[in-house]
């Protein structure tokens, strides 16, 4: 079973359409004194969509007793903006509506409800909404808005314009009441627990300061402390790899060891007369502010004292991680900006959770404040995050190694020497052996990896099965590829894995040197990030304007006009459309003409709106490379230097985040010259892009599980399968199934395997299955599967011991979607152990099955329960020994406080009776020293939640 050991950075709810799968064994001594191992059918749990959400960080029903949320003041005339956070809390995109209802006692001039692309408070684009009628308290409505879900977010603001001729009332003067609602059309609205949420922005008149903070990750319209560019601004990314990266400003440099970005607190006063500032801004524990690096903006270029000292009329303070500013006049109308480096700390936390914070500050007048009083504060400013994305990284190797020598220093190719290569002295013809393996998760984020065997020389018909650390447990996958992976690992941590080698009867004894390699892959990263890592196992001998930015060299129509970008930009269009996938950059090809006569040198920078200095959406990175390079080109720092009158190419390599939606991003370019041009103004121009991230389309097919059964001579054997379409396109045309036994098998008296198709998905047998006589017409859609059943007879005379392995292909008409194959082997012995596995919704968690147990998929809810039930019959014509049914807690699921009344139970069995064992999240039922006689069983009954 995949996922045999669960974490609690994957306890959150499984994506709407994550499957759950599941894969039971019993061990066992034959009558011949064999070791033998018995594997189950696959159950399959589909996980459903269901819906929860935030406002503001909290859910309050009542349209009359909402939270206030913001305070804003303003003067007469003034627009104040109040910004808000949509979180979808639930497990699926859905799709919400926000409203804001003004207050009509005392009437606003216009109320509007905008996007905030970057989080800094702001509004970007056009207006979403326009209320018809503020002063009638008539609703300003955005309707069908979409969400990610698992936390995806929308950020928003509302603009509140007071009057130019309102007098009263002063606090408040008014106030909007904005929620936040499921749209009807969700598919799972019946599922919310609230449907609503209210939020309330109060609104205060004054003729006295009134001042206003927001918080970006921008670079500000003024040179850095050393009167450079600010090098540095990035809302996402890794953190730094090293604990000792520079914390000054004149030691800071780029690299991929220290992660560095930049913030800007922009604070403007919008009352009716000028004012004391003041303000104080903590960081996080996910960063280390950059001594020396803060910069005002009436004084662009020279690094801000920072003890106090007032210089220009600001008194700027830092001690450790805490900013104090006091601003000794702030004028009206008037709008200031402090911006510094962060160090983004090797400690910091994935996503946002150390890496977010809101600057305190006093919206009126602080009389006699300092930065050592700063006095009662009490407003906060928008919320402004770097997310912190995982870096991925693995190794595989012997059980003996660690992460660090089982490392390939090829990737994909094992390293010699025991601590990536596991060898077995010897195994006898028709044998299983066991290779035990350690993988090990050398990045910050938990991952799951893929398990397959690469290439391997051992004879001809042997199959490769992957368990977990017990032995027993199969792998089965977790992650959507055609292959079984590890299961979910923790950063940092290890598992342990058992790769198994069922060799053939035919095996030639005396032959020998057999190596395969077993190649692991991240199924959170992309290759380029965390390339695969190989690992062998062997056995040696078988026994028994001024400056134009353009896309191209002679540029494009007119920068004003459609797609143009030669001239004065950005075109309403883009000129250059890339197409990418999630996680995986695209270059754009940038010519920077200086049409000046002087020489000059140019700021390169990204912004996802026609507005600088800005960024792009969370999760986006941008970077500089030379001309003709790639996205794993090294970044050019600094300005580029252009000749007067000369023009110099160089590309920027734009990269989605892995989690990137299907969706066309429009990027904005800006060159803009480091000193002034002739005409003694700064030189700038602004080119459109866009980038378009589509989804992979894919044709991935897989047959699973490879099986291993036992049969009694003259009897038979029913083999499972299911043939799943994993990839985005569909399968047309039908398909051909098969199934081949070698002809020495068919000589010595087995049966030509007969196949069905397992219409009612219950692994047997029975009226309601069709026999597959020629193709299957129906196509096989993205996403679907067939259950497929493969009997196979034994011939009378077959003595133990002897095996047969059948191929089963499904072959497409489409040859995009390929042929998949899996390989049963079935065993004869005169014990014989048929292992069936089962299961049922237990809604309530109570450990009672809710209906008929059945091997048929199920699908359930995040915090709903599963009731398994694995029974492990003796078929055989003779008694077998120390039978034990082990099984284990699949991913996306924990154990259920509440289980089965019995969980372990046995008939025909005689000896030392079973027990029920659990260590971790394995669990097992048997003994060390019974006997089964025929027709006897062992059960294991157990129960498990759903994280949620």
């Amino acid at each position: 079973m995949a996922g045999a050991l669960g974490f609690a950075a994957w306890a959150a709810a499984p994506p709407a359409g994550t499957v759950i799968g599941n894969q039971a064994s019993a061990s066992y001594v034959d009558p011949n004194g064999t070791p033998q191992l018995a594997t189950s059918n696959i159950v399959q749990t589909t996980v459903q969509q269901v819906g929860s959400f935030t406002l503001n960080g909290g859910n309050t029903n009542s349209l009359t007793s909402a939270i206030v949320q913001n305070t804003k003041t303003g003067a007469a005339g003034s627009t104040l903006y109040a910004p808000h956070v949509l979180t979808n809390t639930g497990n699926g995109t859905d799709v919400f509506d926000i409203t804001v209802i003004p207050d009509a006692g005392a009437p606003f001039a216009r109320v509007e409800i905008f996007a905030d692309a970057n989080g800094d408070g702001l509004p970007d684009g056009a207006a979403l909404c326009t209320s018809p009628s503020p002063a009638t308290g008539a609703a300003c409505t955005v309707d069908n808005r979409s969400v990610a879900g698992n936390n995806g977010t929308f950020q928003f603001v509302v603009a509140y314009q007071i009057p130019a001729n309102a007098t009263t009332p002063l606090t408040p003067y008014s106030f909007g009441t904005v929620s936040a609602q499921v749209d009807a059309s969700s598919p799972v609205f019946a599922s919310y627990p609230s449907t609503q949420s209210s939020n309330r922005d109060n609104i205060n008149l004054t003729n006295l300061a009134a001042f206003n903070v927001s918080k970006s990750i921008s670079a500000p319209a003024v040179a850095a402390a050393d009167g450079g560019a600010w090098n540095f601004v990035s809302n996402g990314g890794e953190r730094s790899s090293s604990a000792s990266c520079g914390t000054t400003f004149a030691t800071i440099t780029a690299g991929p060891a220290c992660q560095y970005t930049t913030y800007t607190i922009r604070y403007d006063n919008t009352g009716g007369a000028s004012g004391r500032f003041a303000m104080q801004d903590v960081l996080p524990s996910g960063f280390t502010y950059v001594a020396g690096s803060a910069v005002w903006s009436n004084a662009g270029g020279a690094p801000l004292n920072e003890t106090g000292v007032v210089t220009g009329g600001l008194e700027y303070r830092v001690a450790g991680n805490t900013i104090s500013v006091v601003d000794q006049n702030l004028p009206v109308n008037t709008t200031r900006t402090i911006s510094m480096v962060v160090l983004v700390n090797n400690t910091a936390a994935i996503g946002t959770g150390t890496t977010t914070n809101t600057v305190e500050y006093s919206p009126v007048d602080a009389a006699g404040a300092t930065t050592l009083s700063l006095g009662t504060l009490g407003s906060l400013s928008n919320p402004s995050a770097f997310t912190v994305l995982p870096s991925y990284g693995f190794a595989v190797g012997s059980s003996s190694s660690t992460a660090l020598t089982a490392r390939d220093t090829v990737a994909g190719t094992p390293n010699a020497g025991p601590n990536d290569v596991t060898t077995i002295a010897s195994a006898a013809p028709g044998t299983a052996i066991s290779f035990t393996k350690q993988v090990f998760n050398t990045g910050n984020a938990a991952d799951a990896i893929d398990l397959s065997v690469a290439s391997s020389t051992f004879p001809a018909g042997t199959v490769f099965t992957f368990f977990a650390a017990d032995g027993v447990t199969p792998l089965v996958n977790s992650g959507g590829s055609s292959n079984v992976d590890t299961g979910p690992v923790a950063a940092g941590g290890s598992t342990t894995i058992v790769v198994r080698a069922n060799l053939p009867a035919s095996a030639t004894v005396g032959s020998g040197g057999f190596t395969a390699n077993v190649l692991g892959t991240s199924a959170g990263a992309p290759a380029t990030q965390a390339p695969g890592d190989a690992t062998q196992i062997a056995l040696t001998t078988v026994i028994g304007s001024l400056v134009d930015l353009t896309n191209s060299a002679l540029g494009t129509g007119s920068g004003s006009v459609a797609n143009g970008d030669l001239g004065p930009g950005p075109s309403p269009q883009p000129t250059l459309v890339n197409t990418t996938q999630p996680g995986v950059g695209t270059v754009f090809p940038l010519f920077i003409r200086n049409n000046d006569t002087i020489a000059n040198d140019f700021n390169i920078t990204a912004s996802q709106t026609a507005s600088f200095p800005g960024s792009l959406p969370a999760g986006w990175t941008f970077k500089l490379v030379a001309a003709g390079g790639t996205c794993a080109a090294p970044a050019l720092t600094g300005p580029v230097s252009v000749p007067a009158g000369n023009q110099v190419e160089v590309a920027a390599c734009v990269t989605p985040p892995a989690i990137a939606p299907a969706a066309q991003t429009t990027v904005y370019f800006q060159a803009q010259s480091a000193t002034v041009a002739s005409n003694g103004l700064i030189a700038s121009d602004r080119l459109t892009d866009a980038v378009i991230v589509t989804l992979p389309q894919t044709y991935v097919t897989s047959l699973t599980p490879n099986n291993s059964g036992q049969i009694a001579p003259g009897g038979s054997v029913t083999f499972a399968h299911t043939l799943t379409n994993l990839g985005t396109l569909s399968c047309n045309g039908g398909y051909s199934l098969s199934a081949t036994v070698p002809a020495a098998e068919l000589a010595a008296g087995w049966t030509a395997p007969a196949l069905y198709l397992d219409v009612n998905e219950n692994g047997v047998i029975d009226a309601a299955d069709t026999l597959v006589t020629g193709p299957i017409t129906s196509d096989l859609v993205a996403g679907d599967s067939q259950a497929i059943l493969v009997r196979v007879f034994a011939p009378g005379n077959a003595v133990a011991g002897a095996s047969a392995t059948y191929t089963v292909v499904a072959t497409f008409t489409d040859t995009n979607c390929g042929a998949p194959t899996a390989t049963d082997v079935a065993n004869v012995i005169t014990g014989q152990i048929r292992v069936v596995k089962q299961q049922a919704l237990d809604a309530l968690c109570d450990g009672t099955p809710d209906t008929a147990l059945a091997a048929n998929p199920v699908t359930a809810r995040p915090g709903q329960c599963l009731f398994y039930d694995v029974v492990a019959t003796n078929e055989g014509a003779a008694p077998v020994t120390n039978v034990t049914v082990s099984d284990s807690v699949p991913p996306y699921t924990a154990l259920n406080p509440a289980q089965p009344a019995v969980q372990c139970v046995s008939t025909g069995l005689t000896g030392t009776a079973v027990t029920y064992a659990a260590s971790g999240t394995s669990m097992s039922c048997g003994s060390a020293a019974n006997t089964l006689a025929p027709g006897g069983t062992v059960s294991l009954n157990f129960v498990v939640r759903i994280d949620n």
